[in-house]
């Protein structure tokens, strides 16, 4: 399994892409400057230091005590020599005292965490009590302040052994111990007192001990309870504590005895319920179990749960049920009573766990893995080039660089006719001008640069390549898909030396024909991204390199200092590269996570630099109430966009009222930010108490949950530089900050997220360093995020439907059930608007007022709040002084839905309004919440898919987080058995040995393996499910050998080799071994089905709710069917295996929060080099939204990338009509229109439908379009817009014949140019009426000029509507495009345009045009259209040619059609 957490890369990685020339997101497509995609070409360093071991964890060592930071999830422990703090919910070492992690001090006079530490340890009131000696014989008890790091001694016990059981209650520590004594503290005070036992006390205490252990607790009721053998009995007495520090009674107050028990006998240590004061904790250290104890009476006692068994841990540890838990010889136990935890120190598995109060397993920490630098660098390139917010708006390229060794022969004069100057070499980068043999004049031999760039050549990599350095991937539109699968290839080996990376970017940016700078466009931006982990040589040639790139090609330089293995001057290194570059200063990276975040903030910056002028978002709904809500915002650079949310009256005849008095804009009414509600799903608090407990005192608590992803929270401001030399985040030190908070190390950070989440200018916008204050722009509040691709929806009293025609329809479901007294129960409620906010939030607006009532933070959306941090933005250098990444939140369109079910919060089966949300943008989930009461909402659950950790995590509404791990599908030589073996022999290789390293062959003592046989580290894959290439070609003819219970033996048709030692010759071979999506849920045996959600891409695909018949066909039972949701897999980016899906949520199983009915892949295409996805949302066909329908169930229809139609069978139907039986989850291929990356027939947007008035059939309605590159004018674009009709409709049919048989566009006519209707596929004359009767599928019209459909087509009137972007024809791509309304017959594929106005000589802002077969409307890119009142709505981004620039009002054209409601994109569906 393939799972690697490391930290610095990824950090590293955000904030390069954020320093400079791009945007922090995309700004809409069409708009201009954003539709040149900047150029951006990651250079990393292979050098052999990348390949030193790192760990992923938290690496504790043995944990024998552990104490729980109450309320916070984090835990100290010790290893009997050192306490360590644990962030528990993120497997990372956390602060707890004084910005430190870990305390470890051997002092004779002072204090000592050896020797004894192991036997007692204790967490209270920002004080740490832990056992310790100078000496083995000794025995101290001492006191950490966690606040000021003041360590004191308390007691000193002598030198005899004294262990026990540290408790507390009421302040007052307690310590039963092996002296027969009990020592009293009062934590807060001086007063302490050791009481001499007697009586049932004493024979307790005496019998207790076992292990250096004293079996002790506080109960609930605050009893000091001890556990004891005794006469072959187990006692238990409990004895009345007195709350001060006076000794407590000899005498038990109470006595449970029991015959003998194992579990009980052998437990040596225990704790208490929180609540319960007769249930018990033990831990049986040699059975390796916990025991949950419950003592029924003084004679009887049950034990309620039992889980564990010996066993060692590994990184997918995540056991799913009781049977799954192992420990390896546990010795402590403690309950957080804030947070109802149990945390378990597995003390040979050098791990903590957790588990709910039922032993329900909750967490692991402690494990950590072994990685290094180069793994860590693999995973943050991935999660920078398959970010859809990046890619959109950058081409990317890859290379890698290190050193050079040449063998140079010299002498003082020219000995033979090759010899040359050695100054020659100068030039070549090869010797630098400094070196001796250029000094002296000698002579040298000749050399081939093996590096830079000339041509590309074969498999489609620059030339010169080698296994030191190469540019592998050349910048463009693929280049983040080819980045994706070549960085995991690249091994460490070599040195660092800078004139390479250099040299290999000045040639490639500077070649004439290959370079990928637009000259005509100089909005573009192009970079140089360079990842080192050392101190580079030859920087003065790669100072001249860079600053050349500047100052010629406008091509900037940013450097990233990763690892944490470079001194002080090597960053200075650096850094002055880095100003020579044109980027101000150096990205230091430490970890993994840092240079994920570094790196994401340096692409976001480039992304911003670009931005020139304001223009609306692209949502607009139209309320029939009289309101047209619409959402816009104003990009900022280098900042959070302004959103807003307006409220505008519009009559009923679709006339904009701007002065009615009742207009609002949200952004105006918000409330400040000390005000506002805002809430999430924090563990250790209750949101529900008041609905805010997104503050800052809550700190520590938020902090666990921005880390879930692996995102970092950069350390924006400083009070002190952290490298001596350059310049740091000090712009703001304590000394001019105006709230004297600012300090070293993150805390502060962490704080000013929070309060800038909630409207603080803690990221110092205006450069006053007044980080205290309101964000306001032109005197007013600024703080509401931005509403880009979020529609929003508007949720009063209860109003679906309840008339019905038929018992199929969710209508009778719902008379049957009493929805309409509920309804009426609820006909005050208040109505709200629910949108999501880039801001991170999902916002809860009054409708009427405009006043924000919520707004929530999903858990995983929280996750990404620290993306927003860029410490580069805080720049002393800079004309704007502060700053922050504009980063995707929550991005996706909330749908609402009344629901009959039983909540995780009922007792019964109940009404509800649930509201849906997926991320959209955000990333690769949705949260669900309970709205019924508006101003008491509740979370139900969050589902993410984490496709770079392979992870898939689970909030439910107790707070839990569950994360389930799957394999990888692609892997290389190098990760079999015989390539980790060649890589570990290269290792451990000697100077004597080097000779070796020359030899290829299978005997695996050589670091180069070669051989027909390879053995692939996951065992019982079968043939059909791997796909291996060989150097690009694809390798049917391979076989399965025996293997082992490790693995599995491929056997290949020819022999392949892969060579670990980087300074080798040899190359290896390019073999990619792919498993199949079949088999990675197969072999993923810690993703349980109902949580298979691996293939989710970004949730652009809006949920639509409906009732399933859950036995599928023949299910007539409509008692038993569920709801479920059902959504497009979404959108993959550059990565194969997700997006590519149709998925089925169960949205009332209670016990399975989330719980997935079916995953139905869609089979791509063979061998189209397009990643596919299924961004749009599906079209859902249900009893209730279409006549004529006897299933029950639904429909339903999506499109995807690679130009396909398919068709799902979600319903009771039991045969297609034709005789053929059919099964629930069925799928069919409806039409493939053949998409390939030349016609750029992508399909990002949904369809509409309806039937059509003439043929009484189903029609659906798309566009193509590279949504993407809306601006490129390539060659061979050739997008359409169609309608095609599914004449089995309303039955299912499963197809067998292959679909470039049966229907394709040859199927449909071609109306292209067609006005008058003669090309109608239902009544054209221009054709033979046998000919016809092949071609009436559809019609479609291929569009001119490298137009593009912008948004999904709408229907209405019989009329389709499509929004059209046609490029400037200027060269310049910099120019604004032509935004235009299509109007299409929808049966004959006319083009009525004409009815939207005169299509002769448009003239928008001062330009004719002329020849155009669609409206103009404005420059930019135009959204969805609405229509009302007979009128097309919709926001454009760009520039309207009407009074209102951001809104493009006109007449809609007149038709035929009886289209459905838009139910399932719109209202209470």
């Amino acid at each position: 399994m393939k799972k690697i957490k490391l930290i610095l890369i990824q950090i590293f990685l955000f904030s390069l892409l954020n320093i400079s020339n791009l945007y922090g997101k995309s700004l809409p497509p069409g708009s201009g400057i954003t539709d040149v995609p900047a150029n951006v070409l990651i250079l990393l360093d292979k050098s052999g230091s990348m390949g030193a071991s790192s760990y992923s964890g938290a690496r504790v060592n043995r944990t024998y005590q552990i104490t729980a930071i109450s309320n916070t999830g984090n835990v100290i422990v010790t290893d009997g020599s050192t306490l360590r703090g644990v962030d528990h919910n993120n497997n990372a070492l956390t602060n707890f005292y004084s910005s430190h992690n870990s305390y470890r001090v051997h002092s004779h006079s002072g204090c000592s965490t050896y020797y004894k530490s192991r036997y007692g340890l204790l967490y209270h009131s920002n004080k740490v009590y832990f056992l310790g000696s100078y000496n083995w014989s000794e025995t101290h008890l001492y006191e950490l302040n966690t606040s000021t790091g003041a360590c004191k001694r308390v007691e000193y016990f002598g030198k005899t052994t004294s262990y026990g059981r540290m408790l507390v209650s009421n302040n007052i520590l307690i310590f039963p111990n092996y002296q027969n004594k009990i020592f009293l503290k009062d934590t807060n005070s001086s007063s302490k007192k050791h009481c001499n036992v007697g009586g049932d006390l004493l024979k307790s205490i005496q019998n207790s001990k076992a292990n250096n252990r004293i079996a002790a607790a506080i109960d609930a009721s605050g009893n000091l309870v001890i556990k004891s053998f005794e006469s072959s009995k187990v006692i238990f007495r409990k004895f009345t504590l007195s709350g001060s520090t006076n000794c407590p009674s000899n005498t038990a107050n109470a006595t449970y005895s029991f015959s003998y028990d194992y579990d009980l006998r052998y437990s040596e240590v225990m704790d208490a319920h929180p609540s319960n004061a007769n249930i018990f904790y033990l831990v049986n250290r040699m059975g390796n179990r916990i025991i949950k104890v419950t003592l029924n009476s003084t004679s009887s006692f049950s034990k309620n749960a039992i889980v564990g068994r010996r066993g060692g841990l590994s990184g997918s540890y995540a056991p799913a049920s009781s049977s799954g838990v192992v420990f390896n010889y546990p010795e402590d136990i403690r309950i957080d009573t804030a947070l109802n935890r149990i945390f378990v120190a597995d003390t040979g598995n050098s791990a903590i766990q957790s588990f709910d109060l039922d032993l329900n397993f909750h967490d692991m920490s402690g494990y950590s893995t072994r990685s290094n630098r180069m793994k860590g660098a693999h995973e943050a390139i991935k999660s920078i080039v398959t970010d859809s917010s990046l890619i959109s708006s950058v081409n990317f390229g890859f290379g890698y660089w290190s050193s050079q060794w040449m063998r140079i022969y010299y002498s003082r004069n020219k000995s033979n006719r090759t010899r040359v100057r050695c100054s020659t070499l100068v030039a070549k980068g090869i010797l630098s001008s400094s070196s001796w043999l250029v000094r002296r004049n000698y002579w040298c031999s000749d050399a081939k640069v093996q590096w830079g760039y000339t041509r590309w050549g074969k498999n489609n990599q620059a030339v010169p390549c080698t296994a030191q350095n190469c540019l592998k991937v050349r910048v463009d539109r693929d280049g983040a898909r080819r980045t994706f699968t070549e960085v995991s290839k690249v091994r460490p080996g070599g040195g660092t030396d800078a004139n390479i990376w250099a040299t290999i970017a000045e040639q490639y940016y500077n070649h004439a024909s290959d370079s990928p700078i637009d000259k005509n466009s100089p909005c573009q931006g192009s970079y140089v991204i360079v990842i080192g982990d050392g101190a580079m040589s030859n920087v003065n040639a790669a100072k001249k390199k860079v600053t050349n790139l500047l100052n010629q090609k406008k091509v900037k330089t940013f450097t990233v200092a990763y690892g944490g293995g470079i001194g002080a001057s090597g960053i200075r290194k650096f850094d002055e590269i880095a100003k020579l570059g044109g980027t101000d200063r150096v990205i230091v990276a430490d970890t993994t996570d840092q240079l994920k975040a570094q790196l994401n903030a340096a692409i976001r910056s480039v992304i911003a630099e670009k931005l020139s002028f304001t223009a609306p978002a692209i949502t607009a709904t139209i309320e029939q109430g009289g309101s047209l809500f619409q959402a816009q915002f104003k990009y900022k650079q280098n900042a959070e966009w302004e959103g807003s949310l307006s409220r505008t009256a519009i009559s009923s005849t679709g006339v904009v009222n701007e002065k009615d008095p009742d207009n609002w804009n949200a952004a105006e009414k918000i409330p400040d930010p000390s005000a506002r509600k805002i809430w999430g799903v924090i563990p250790g608090t209750d949101y529900t108490t008041d609905y805010n407990n997104f503050v800052e005192s809550n700190y520590k608590l938020i902090d666990p949950m921005f880390g879930l992803l692996g995102n970092a929270v950069g350390d924006y401001h400083r009070d002190t530089a952290k490298v001596s030399g350059v310049v740091g985040n000090t712009r703001c030190s304590s000394k001019g900050d105006s709230t004297g908070t600012i300090a070293d190390g993150t805390d502060d950070d962490i704080k000013g997220l929070i309060s800038f989440v909630r409207g603080l200018d803690y990221f110092d916008y205006n450069g006053n360093c007044k980080l205290n204050e309101i964000r306001k722009s032109d005197g007013k509040k600024a703080y509401l995020g931005d509403i880009f691709h979020s529609e929003m929806v508007v949720v009063g009293a209860p109003s679906a439907e309840t008339a019905f025609r038929s018992a199929n329809q969710e209508s009778y479901w719902r008379s049957i059930k009493g929805y309409d007294a509920w309804a009426k129960s609820l006909s005050g409620r208040a109505e709200r608007i629910y949108v999501g906010g880039n801001d991170g939030m999902i916002h809860s607006i009054d409708s009427k007022t405009g006043v924000e009532k919520w707004a929530f933070v999903p858990p995983f959306i929280m996750s990404k709040l620290p993306l927003v941090i860029n410490e580069g933005l805080n720049n002393t250098l800079a004309k704007v002084k502060g700053g922050s990444n504009a980063i995707y939140g929550v991005d996706g369109s909330p749908v609402v839905h009344d629901m009959y079910f039983k909540s995780p919060y009922d007792s019964s089966e109940k009404w509800h309004t649930i509201l849906i949300v997926p991320f959209g943008r955000g990333g690769n989930g949705f949260t669900v919440l309970d709205v019924t009461n508006p101003d008491k909402p509740l979370h139900l659950y969050t589902v993410y898919n984490n496709h770079i950790k392979n992870k898939v995590m689970v909030m439910n509404h107790l707070n839990v987080l569950s994360q389930y791990e799957y394999i990888d599908d692609t892997y290389s030589l190098a990760e079999t058995e015989e390539g980790q073996d060649a890589f570990e022999y290269y290792n451990n290789l000697s100077d004597k040995d080097q000779a070796l390293a020359d030899v290829c062959d299978a005997t695996g003592n050589t670091t180069c393996y070669e051989s027909t046989t390879w053995t692939f580290p996951e065992p019982g894959v079968k043939k059909d499910e791997f796909i291996i290439t060989i150097n690009g070609t694809n390798i049917p003819n391979f076989t399965i050998g025996t293997g082992s219970s490790a693995g599995t033996q491929i056997i290949l048709p020819k022999t392949v080799s892969y060579q670990a030692h980087p300074d080798r010759t040899k190359s290896p071979d390019d073999v990619e071994i792919k498993l199949t999506k079949a088999a990675i849920t197969r072999l993923s045996n810690n993703l349980p089905e109902a949580y298979n959600y691996k293939e989710l891409g970004e949730t652009w695909s809006a949920p639509r709710v409906f009732r399933l018949p859950n036995n599928g066909a023949g299910d007539n039972n409509i008692e038993d069917d569920i709801y479920v949701a059902v959504m497009g897999g979404g959108y993959g980016g550059r990565d194969d295996k997700v997006g590519s899906a149709l998925f089925v949520i169960n949205l009332e199983d209670h016990i399975t929060p989330g719980k997935l009915e079916k995953v139905i892949s869609i089979k791509d295409e063979v061998n189209l080099p397009i990643v596919n996805s299924v961004p749009g949302t599906p079209v859902v066909i249900t009893p209730d939204v279409a006549r004529g329908i006897n299933f029950t169930g639904a429909l339903v229809y999506v499109n995807d990338f690679e130009g396909k139609i398919t068709k799902f069978n979600l319903t009771n139907m039991q045969n297609d009509g034709f005789g053929k039986s059919i099964k629930l989850y069925d799928s069919t291929l409806l039409l493939n229109i053949k998409a390939d990356r030349t016609n750029g027939r992508y399909q990002y947007h949904s369809m509409d439908a309806g039937i059509g008035r003439t043929s009484k059939n189903f029609w659906m309605f798309s566009g193509t379009g590279d949504y993407e590159r809306l601006t490129s004018k390539s060659a061979g674009i050739d997008n359409i817009m169609f309608g095609f009709r599914d004449k089995d409709y309303p039955r299912f049919r499963k197809y067998d014949d292959p679909i470039t048989i049966r229907n394709n566009l040859a199927k449909c006519m071609d109306t292209t140019g067609d006005t008058l209707g003669v090309k109608c596929p239902l009544t054209t004359k221009d054709i033979d009426r046998a000919t016809r009767s092949v071609k009436d599928l559809g019609w479609y019209i291929n569009l001119p000029h490298s137009q593009k459909v912008t948004a999904e087509p709408t229907i209405s009137g019989g009329l389709v509507y499509y929004p059209i972007f046609e490029p400037s024809a200027s060269a310049n791509q910099c120019s604004l495009g032509l935004a235009l309304i299509c109007a299409v017959d929808d049966e004959c594929g006319k083009n009525v345009s004409s009815q939207l106005g005169s299509l002769k000589d448009q003239k928008i802002d001062g330009q004719v045009y002329s020849g155009k077969t669609c409206y103009a409307v404005g420059q930019g890119v135009l959204s969805r259209l609405v229509v009302f009142a007979n009128k097309l709505f919709a926001n454009i981004a760009g520039k309207s040619v009407q009074d209102k620039t951001d809104l493009v009002v006109i007449d809609a054209g007149e038709g035929d059609i009886e289209s459905f409601r838009n139910s399932w994109r719109e209202g209470n569906f």
